[in-house]
Parts: structure tokens; sequence; C-alpha cells
């Protein structure tokens, strides 16, 4: 039995993913800091995390594991954030994920992040974390995949990086999966007349806007300049049936026959950021966003509908989890 841990676990997105790979694996171990996310965590899995801020772990504290993984926080690097990078205390956990991996040396270490991380101040952080493996002996391998080539309904591109310890296993020849499913559309996993999450009356008039049934001038409220018109329409988009999403910038459309770009909301309670459907004039539901995230449908949420998305939203995409893992299990030569 192949034995994992995760670390910044979030919902489980790596262990669903590598549940979802089917080999003989067991997870040992669970760090995440976020009390909600810890209630959705044993909601689906029926165990609460081990430990929660890590930077107060132990590391005597944490059972050896064959494999380490760690979605670890994304903002100090991400091109949305003010990439802060390790000067970012969210930054340092990677640094503190490298004392237990120098105390532990799984034979394993699997981590993702934004895509920017491998050009974040030029390059450096990336090679600054590649030289640190190497310096404790592991062999490295990086690639940014996007979720839309591995049956996800949206374009989101991550870094993914996969370590081997070189004194552990010997001879290993590691690739990327390349995704081979044919690609996910948007309508692929709507479901039709789902007003669980019905739009407001702005919204409304909103839609009446940009399809042309009413001009500015005739809204009953003084619109934002940035939502005279809308900011972006994606090719091939039909706006009277199409899934509108508000941006910081504006209101952009996004074809319903193509892929969500990367899924992220705004923790706006009144679900004003939630996706909008012109046809049926509703919000996105957490089902539909669930699909979107690459979420098994049977993933349970107890808490608030804000918080159901914040976290989908913060999430790995499984099914690119479980291709990668399928990969590591192959490369290592586990016997699973």
């Amino acid at each position: 039995m192949v034995k994992y841990a995760e670390f910044c676990a979030g919902v489980g997105g790596f262990r669903l993913g590598i549940d979802l790979a089917a080999h003989n694996s067991k997870c040992i171990y669970k760090n995440e800091i976020d009390e909600k996310c810890d209630d959705t965590y044993y909601r689906n899995f029926g165990e609460h995390f081990d430990s929660k801020d890590i930077f107060t772990l132990d590391v005597d504290s944490i059972p050896h594991m064959d494999i380490l993984c760690s979605g670890f926080p994304c903002q100090p690097f991400s091109i949305a954030g003010k990439q802060k990078g390790l000067e970012d205390d969210r930054g340092k956990i990677i640094l503190k994920l490298f004392e237990i991996i120098r105390a532990l040396e799984p034979k394993v270490v699997f981590l993702e992040n934004v895509a920017n991380l491998k050009r974040h101040k030029q390059g450096a952080t990336l090679s600054l974390i590649k030289n640190l493996f190497e310096e404790i002996g592991y062999k490295v391998y990086d690639e940014i995949l996007d979720s839309a080539d591995f049956g996800v309904p949206q374009s989101r591109p991550r870094l993914y990086i996969v370590a081997f310890n070189i004194k552990k296993l010997k001879n290993v020849s590691f690739h990327f999966p390349v995704g081979a499913e044919p690609k996910k559309t948007l309508r692929d996993v709507l479901v039709p007349g789902d007003n669980s999450i019905p739009i407001s009356k702005k919204w409304e008039e909103y839609i009446d806007l940009y399809l042309g049934i009413k001009s500015a001038d005739e809204l009953s409220f003084q619109i934002p300049k940035t939502r005279k018109s809308l900011e972006r329409v994606a090719d091939n988009c039909d706006i009277n049936d199409c899934i509108l999403q508000i941006r910081s910038s504006g209101i952009r459309a996004y074809s319903l026959d193509g892929q969500f770009p990367t899924f992220a909301v705004s923790n706006s309670g009144g679900g004003a950021m939630i996706p909008v459907l012109t046809k049926e004039r509703r919000h996105l539901s957490v089902l539909e966003m669930k699909r979107i995230m690459g979420f098994p449908d049977t993933f349970s949420f107890g808490i608030s509908r804000t918080d159901s998305i914040k976290q989908l939203a913060n999430a790995v995409c499984p099914p690119v989890i479980s291709a990668i893992y399928d990969e590591i299990v192959r490369a290592a030569h586990f016997s699973v």
C-alpha cells in the first residue's frame, strides 16, 4: 500500500484524485488550517485533519509517508495578487514543507500551484525550489498542465512539481500526462432548469441591457462605466445563451460550447459574483460549479453556499491529480 499525506489539504482535492486513480493507496495524514474546510473534509471522508497550523508542527509527530502532497497557497505567486512570494507568510509554507521533507525523506513529493509560479521573479522562485530539492537528493520535474485537457470543462493552467527521492528510488523515468480525453464544454455539465440560485432584479436588467431589450437609460439604477457594455465576449458566443461573469474590470461573456476560464469567484454573500446563465436567467448551481472543478456530484457541503463556492475555487482539479498520480506510481515502481 502506498501511504501519502496531504498538506494544505483544503477539502481533499488531492485525495479525490488519488482515489480516482484506483491504486492501493491510503491517506495517513491531513493538514489544513481552515476550520470550515475541516467540516467539509469530515463530511466527505469521515476524518478530521490531523493538524491545523503547519508552522506549529513538530516534524517528529508526523508519520512517515511514501508521497507528500500539497497544493500550497497560491496567492503569494498569483498574477492577481501582490506577488510577494517567499516574503509573504503564506509563501513561507513551501519552506516549512522542505523542513518536513528533509526530516521524513518521502519517496515522492507532489506539489501544485498557479502557473505564474514558473514565471515569478523571472523564474528565480521556481529555480530556488528546484535547487532546494536537488540539494537533498531529489530529481525534479515540473510542467504546466491545463485541466481542460483532462475532461474538465475549465481552462485552469496550473504548475505541477513532482520530485523523486533518488536515494530511495532507482532508474526513475517520469513523464507528465498529456491528457487524451475529448474536451468537455460548459454545455456538457449544465443541469437545465436548476434554479436553485435565482438572480436578482439588477441582474435581470443587466441581461436585458446586453441582449438589447433595454437601453442603459431605461435601467432602474445608474450603471457603472465598466458595465455599460460587455468587457469581453468569447469566440462563437451567443449572448442569448451564454454565461456572464463579473470581473473587477467588467462583465465577460463565455460560450457554452467552450471551457470556463480559471474558476475564481469572489466571496460575495449575496451571490452577485456567481456566474449567470443568460437563457435561463439564473446563477450556476453548486452542482454545476462542482462539475466545472472536476469534483464528483456526490461531493457534499454542509456549509453556506458562499463558503462552498470559495472552497471549490481554491481546490485542485481531481482528474488532473489522478492522471499525474498514475504516472508517479508507474515511475516509482510502486507495486499497487
